[in-house]
């Protein structure tokens, strides 16, 4: 609606007017004649007297909230020893530039119900990539920020509820990843190498999901390892640092730095490491997951994937790249330390989601138990 308001003259009733910054909202004008209707719209926009809570829109009060940060919100979080490193701020306000502005920005604060949030929330897409809808994940960090600005107009008196704390988070205890199975796994990765590299059509690529079987590593971590991760000695790699693929930068920090470790570990199998040596000595630069200079993104890395399970003969279903991080727990789990799968995902505390065991196999694992259940009868 570029026009400040417009009208509707339905059969029976007088004309009704919208306002641009009061969208969804029709207002009775009295009259069934244009030019009074006109001249009553007119007379209601004057009518909005220049109070700071009528006239701030989204874009007025939001522009920049996370990173000049016009309210001290970081401040804030400061003094509360809510020490977020700078890309969790940067983060934010991509989704709020992104997501947020763009739909919101130019309504009033005191205009944005929750109605309007959940319908634009739930079905959201990427902005990178308009066919693809966000993951539950995604579109809960979006809500979160939103939640954390709206909270801060509230918090100024602009409104008098915060419209986005009333739409509710999609739950992802529903939300299941499943894991590959150790047959599917041999499939993906045989012993022979001109059948590995079949499958995975060359050396990074077959490294690259080598890795995320041998580590658990997430997507942004993989794409950011360089020549210099792999320690031989311990058979292993190391890293401090992840892309961020939506400024497309590596940056200094993993995903968990807030909620586990700040660094990532992993051991790497005979096969992985040969492999690994080889690309090493083939890779011209010092990062060794890149395509065109550029670092390889998820998009791409699960359309390869899904090709590469086609030629081996492994049914993908809804799977991502991601599920390789769920079959790293699932087929460590009750076979190792607990403090040393915490270490290896990069977690401080167990979290059960990643953990994909039948009551057969912990059956099968608590197989020595059954000699001290015997004793005891």
């Amino acid at each position: 609606m570029k026009k400040p308001y417009r009208f509707t003259h339905r059969k029976g009733t007088t004309i009704q007017v919208m306002f641009r910054h009061m969208p969804g909202k029709w207002i009775c004008t009295g009259t069934h004649d244009r030019d009074e209707a006109v001249r009553i719209a007119e007379k209601m926009m004057k009518e909005f007297t220049p109070s700071k809570k009528k006239e701030t829109t989204l874009k007025s009060f939001a522009q920049g909230f996370f990173i000049n940060d016009p309210y001290g919100y970081r401040k804030r979080n400061d003094r509360r020893n809510h020490k977020y490193k700078e890309h969790f701020y940067k983060q934010h306000q991509g989704r709020l530039d992104n997501y947020i502005l763009p739909k919101f920005g130019d309504y009033l604060l005191g205009s944005i119900t929750d109605v309007m949030i959940e319908d634009w929330f739930l079905d959201l897409r990427s902005h990178r990539y308009p066919d693809q809808e966000l993951s539950d994940d995604a579109k809960n960090k979006v809500l979160l920020c939103f939640r954390i600005v709206m909270h801060e107009a509230k918090r100024q008196g602009l409104i008098a509820e915060n419209p986005a704390q009333a739409v509710t988070m999609i739950n992802e205890v529903n939300q299941k990843r499943t894991p590959f199975d150790v047959i599917e796994l041999r499939k993906m990765f045989p012993a022979d190498e001109r059948d590995l590299l079949m499958i995975w059509g060359s050396r990074m690529w077959a490294v690259y999901f080598l890795i995320m079987r041998d580590t658990g590593f997430r997507p942004g971590e993989v794409s950011a390892l360089t020549k210099d991760s792999y320690i031989p000695h311990f058979k292993g790699i190391y890293t401090e640092s992840s892309v961020d693929f939506r400024t497309r930068q590596v940056q200094q920090s993993i995903k968990t730095t807030s909620k586990g470790q700040p660094y990532k570990v992993g051991i790497l199998s005979r096969q992985t490491r040969a492999q690994l040596e080889k690309l090493i000595q083939e890779t011209k630069g010092n990062y060794l997951f890149m395509i065109k200079g550029r670092h390889i993104e998820p998009v791409t890395s699960n359309k390869h994937l899904r090709a590469s399970c086609k030629r081996a003969g492994v049914e993908i279903g809804d799977r991502t790249q991601y599920c390789l991080r769920h079959s790293f727990e699932t087929n460590l789990s009750g076979k190792i330390d607990n403090k040393q799968l915490l270490e290896l995902m990069a977690h401080t505390s167990y979290r059960g989601e990643y953990d994909h065991r039948t009551p057969e196999m912990i059956l099968e694992q608590l197989a020595p138990v059954a000699s001290v259940i015997e004793d005891l009868a």
